[in-house]
C-alpha cells in the first residue's frame, strides 16, 4: 500500500488549536496562577514583574518621550520606593487567583487565534498548507518562540522589544510563501503582545518586525540574505516606532535615547531584527527537522550523478535516466520561470522514475531496437498494474535509501490519479470482458500539492511527447504543451497544487522555447550527405598539436 503524506483537515485542526491554546494560556498565565510566583516588594522578586504604564499614576508612568514605560521590577530586586510597593501590592492582589471567565476568555482567544491560522493555511496557501506537517511544524515552531518570549520576559529584565519575534516568518518565507510568513508574523506578534498587555508601543513594533522581514526577504537561494532581512527589518520597525510617538503628539529624543545603549529602545528594536536574522541563519536544522523541508545543502548532494540510487538507475533502466535527465532541464528552468524551488524541482525529476529500475522492461524508453515489449503477451490490466508499480516502489526505495520526504513525493505525485490511458483504452477496444471500472487503471497516487511536483507532472508528459514529434516546429511544440496542460486540467489533476492561470501562461510560453531550442534543426556534416548518397567518405582530418597549429597559422599570414 502506497504511503503518502498526511492532508489536514477540520478535525486536525481543532485538535492543533486546542493544544496550542492550552500551552499559550499556561504561558500567559503561569505566574498567576502558581503562588511561590507571586512577587512581594519587600522580598527578592522570584520572577520579573511588568506592570503596564495604563495602570500606573500619572505621577509614576515617566513618559520616555513619546514612549511610555512599564513599572518594572526585575528578578531579584527589592522594591524600596513605598508608592511603587503599593502599585506591586495591588496589582498582584487583583489579578490573583484569576478568575474562571478570565482563563476561559484567554484560552479561547488563542485557540481562535491558532484555527484562522491553520484555516489560512489550508485555504490560501495552496496546495502545502493542506500538508499536516507544515501545519504542525509551523504552529510548534510559533509555540515555541512565543513560549521563548515569556522566559526571557519572566527571567530577565530584557527590554520586550529586543525578542527575535521574525525568525519563524523568515523560516517560512525561505521555504514556502510570503502568505505563509505574513500570516506566522500576525500569528505571533498577537500572542506575543498578549504577554505585556498589549501595550501599544510594542505591538507596531512587533507587527512592524515580523511583517517587515516578509519584504525584505528577496533571496531565497542564499540564507544567510536572511540577516539582511532581520537587519533592515529592525531598522524598519525603529522607523515606525518613531512614527508612532510622532502622530500621537510626542517628541522623541532620538539620540537621546541611543546614548543609553542598553536600555535604548530603538537599539532594542533593531537588536531585535537582527537577532532574529542569527537565529533563523543558525537553527536551520531546527526549522529543516520541524517543517519537513530539505535544506539546500542536502539537495545539492542529492543532485550528484554519483549518488548511489541514481547509479542504480542509470545501470539497470537506462533509457528512463535519460528520460529524468531531460525532465530535469526542461523542470529546472520552468520552476525559475514562475519562482518555484528550481532545485528542488530538478532533484525530484533526477529520482521520481526510480522505481523502473524493478522490472525496467516494462518501459518502452527501456527497450533496445527491435526488442518486443512483455506487454503485448499480457492482458491490458495486468500491464496496468505492472506499470502503476513502480510509483510505489520508487517511493520504498526513496525511503530506504534516506531520501527525504519532499523528494519521494515527486515520485508519487507525478502521475497522481490519473488513468493509464493506453491500456484502459485497449482493455475498452478488447470489449471489457471482465467489466472493469477506470479504477482498475487509476494511479493510487497522490494529486501534486505543491508548485514544484505539478510542474514534474506536467513534464513527465510533455517531454515525452515531445521525443515522438517527426519535423519539430514551434506550432506543434506549443500544440503539445497545451494539450497536455489542458488534459490535466479537467483530469483535476492541478486543483491541488496552487499553480496559478499566471503561472500556467507562463510555463506554457516557456516550456515551448525550451523544446524549441533542444530539438532545433541542424545542418547535416557533408560526410553524412556521402553517407546517404554511397559516394565515397570524405577524408578524416589528422593529429596536429598546438604548437603544429600555432606554426601552421603564422606560416599562412606571412
Amino acid at each position: 500500500m502506497l504511503r503518502t503524506r498526511l492532508i489536514a483537515g477540520r478535525t486536525s485542526g481543532l485538535i492543533l488549536s486546542a493544544v496550542f491554546a492550552s500551552i499559550m494560556t499556561l504561558a500567559s498565565q503561569v505566574e498567576v496562577v502558581l503562588e511561590p510566583l507571586r512577587v512581594d516588594p519587600v522580598q527578592p522578586a522570584p520572577v520579573t514583574l511588568r506592570i503596564p504604564s495604563s495602570y500606573l499614576p500619572n505621577a509614576k508612568a515617566g513618559r520616555h518621550r513619546g514612549l511610555p514605560k512599564p513599572l518594572l521590577v526585575e528578578r531579584g530586586q527589592v522594591v524600596d520606593d513605598l508608592d511603587e510597593q503599593r502599585i506591586v501590592r495591588a496589582f498582584e492582589r487583583e489579578r490573583r487567583p484569576p478568575e474562571r471567565s478570565t482563563l476561559s476568555g484567554v484560552w479561547i482567544s488563542y485557540f481562535l487565534i491558532a484555527y484562522i491560522f491553520l484555516a489560512f493555511l489550508r485555504i490560501f496557501t495552496g496546495g502545502r498548507g493542506t500538508l499536516l506537517r507544515t501545519q504542525a511544524g509551523l504552529l510548534v515552531l510559533v509555540c515555541a518562540t512565543c513560549v521563548g518570549a515569556k522566559l526571557l520576559l519572566l527571567f530577565t529584565g530584557l527590554s520586550p522589544f529586543v525578542l527575535p519575534l521574525a525568525t519563524v516568518p523568515l523560516w517560512a518565507a525561505l521555504y514556502f510563501d510570503r502568505g505563509t510568513a505574513i500570516a506566522s508574523g500576525l500569528v505571533i506578534t498577537l500572542v506575543a503582545s498578549s504577554f505585556v498587555h498589549f501595550a501599544m508601543p510594542v505591538v507596531v513594533t512587533y507587527l512592524a518586525i515580523t511583517l517587515g522581514v516578509v519584504i525584505f526577504f528577496h533571496d531565497r537561494k542564499h540564507a544567510t540574505h536572511m540577516l539582511v532581512a532581520g537587519t533592515a527589518a529592525g531598522l524598519f520597525a525603529a522607523l515606525v516606532l518613531i512614527s508612532v510617538a510622532l502622530s500621537v503628539g510626542d517628541e522623541i529624543d532620538v539620540i537621546g535615547d541611543v546614548a543609553k545603549l542598553n536600555e535604548s529602545t530603538l537599539l532594542s528594536t533593531i537588536a531585535g531584527g537582527m537577532i532574529a536574522g542569527v537565529f533563523a541563519v543558525l537553527f536551520q536544522r531546527v526549522a529543516t527537522a520541524a517543517l519537513g523541508v530539505v535544506a539546500r545543502g542536502r539537495l545539492q548532494e542529492l543532485t550528484d550523478v554519483d549518488h548511489p540510487l541514481l547509479r542504480k538507475m542509470a545501470r539497470e533502466a537506462p533509457g528512463s535516466w535519460q528520460h529524468a535527465r531531460a525532465m530535469a532541464n526542461l523542470a529546472e528552468g520552468a520552476a525559475a520561470a514562475i519562482g518555484a524551488d528550481a532545485l528542488l524541482t530538478r532533484v525530484g525529476a533526477y529520482y521520481h522514475d526510480l522505481g523502473k529500475t524493478i522490472q525496467p522492461k516494462y518501459f518502452v524508453e527501456n527497450l533496445l531496437p527491435g526488442e518486443p515489449t512483455p506487454h503485448n503477451d499480457l492482458e491490458p490490466e495486468v500491464s496496468a498494474d505492472a506499470i502503476m508499480a513502480h510509483v510505489v516502489e520508487g517511493a520504498r526505495i526513496l525511503r530506504e535509501g534516506g531520501v527525504p520526504e519532499p523528494v519521494v513525493e515527486f515520485a508519487y505525485t507525478h502521475h497522481g490519479t490519473s488513468v493509464i490511458e493506453y491500456f484502459w483504452h485497449k482493455c475498452l477496444e478488447q470489449g471489457n470482458p471482465k467489466g472493469l471500472s477506470d479504477t482498475a487503471f487509476r494511479y493510487a497516487g497522490m494529486r501534486p500539492r505543491t508548485k514544484e511536483t505539478a510542474i514534474l507532472m506536467l513534464i513527465d508528459a510533455i517531454e515525452a511527447a515531445a521525443r515522438t514529434v517527426d519535423e519539430p516546429t514551434r506550432e506543434k511544440f506549443e500544440a503539445i504543451v497545451q494539450r497536455v496542460m489542458n488534459v490535466k486540467l479537467r483530469q483535476g489533476q492541478l486543483d491541488e497544487c496552487g499553480l496559478t492561470m499566471e503561472d500556467l501562461r507562463i510555463l506554457q510560453s516557456t516550456l515551448t522555447d525550451t523544446l524549441c531550442n533542444a530539438y532545433h534543426n541542424r545542418i547535416k556534416y557533408p560526410w553524412q550527405d556521402k553517407e546517404e548518397e554511397g559516394e565515397a567518405q570524405l577524408p578524416v582530418p589528422g593529429v596536429a598539436t598546438e604548437q603544429d597549429v600555432a606554426r601552421e597559422r603564422s606560416r599562412e599570414s606571412t
